[in-house]
């Protein structure tokens, strides 16, 4: 590898001191994202319709800069407004990891079209929306990375889900679509946990029933959201500076990718 192409490595991976914004970061998967990458090193930008202050907490214990931003990504002018305090506040961040979502639960023929719409909008039309407003910041600062939390369920859909699995299948494809377009510069990968100890989950069945599902996945657990988080920090660090447009799964080989 030639010096300038270990430069232009660098140059694509986080470093300590950048800033990153994480959305969904008040609990759960986002929280855990947050709180890893202020240990490594970053700042925070914590983005939330919840309250986020447990968070910044966590990262300021950790030894970062951290400040809470309440946004709902779906609101095209509330992320105009997060981006631009984003700004003032940290510079042009160098990480944007989508992981706001929510998981409506209806047999498909049952599904209505305002919860079909609620799923679309947070989940898929967020993730482009807050891509588009971030990755100009990111291309005029000359580096950046793109995380975007999707699903095991966009390959292996789950029933009573409908609006969920293609919600998280079109980020997939989303993820593809904004590597190819802000490439060089920027990389963008996706994220697909498989079952995960989460809030999210824990809404549609008790705890330890989620748990039990564990005997039957390879490595003997569902997922923690450190397990999740491990694979995001990853995916902005340095080990994969020559890795865009890709899914990592995460799921302990319950499923894998066709």
């Amino acid at each position: 590898m030639s010096d300038t192409d270990q430069e232009m490595d660098t140059a694509r991976s986080l470093q300590d001191g950048d800033a990153v914004v994480v959305t969904g970061a008040a609990r759960g998967i986002g929280r855990a994202i947050a709180v890893l990458l202020a240990q490594r090193g970053a700042r925070l930008a914590v983005a939330d319709v919840l309250d986020g202050a447990e968070t910044v907490a966590l990262c300021e214990n950790a030894g970062a800069e951290a400040r809470y931003f309440s946004c709902d990504v779906s609101d095209e002018s509330a992320v105009a407004a997060l981006r631009d305090a984003v700004n003032d506040s940290f510079g042009a961040p160098f990480g944007l990891v989508n992981d706001a979502g929510v998981f409506p639960r209806f047999p498909v023929l049952e599904t209505p079209l305002d919860e079909w719409n609620r799923a679309l909008s947070v989940n898929l039309t967020g993730t482009f929306i807050m891509s588009k407003a971030f990755a100009p910041l990111m291309l005029e600062a000359g580096r950046g990375a793109i995380v975007n939390i999707s699903s095991g369920a966009a390959l292996s859909p789950n029933r009573n889900a409908a609006a969920y699995c293609a919600s998280k299948a079109g980020i997939v494809a989303l993820t593809r679509s904004l590597a190819l377009e802000l490439g060089p510069t920027i990389r963008a990968n996706a994220v697909l946990p498989g079952v995960t100890e989460t809030n999210m989950p824990m809404e549609g069945a008790p705890l330890e029933e989620i748990r039990a599902r564990g005997s039957q996945i390879p490595l003997g657990r569902i997922g923690a959201v450190e397990d999740i988080a491990r694979a995001a920090a990853f995916l902005l660090g340095p080990d994969a500076s020559y890795i865009t447009g890709q899914g990592l799964s995460v799921n302990g080989g319950r499923s894998f990718n066709p």
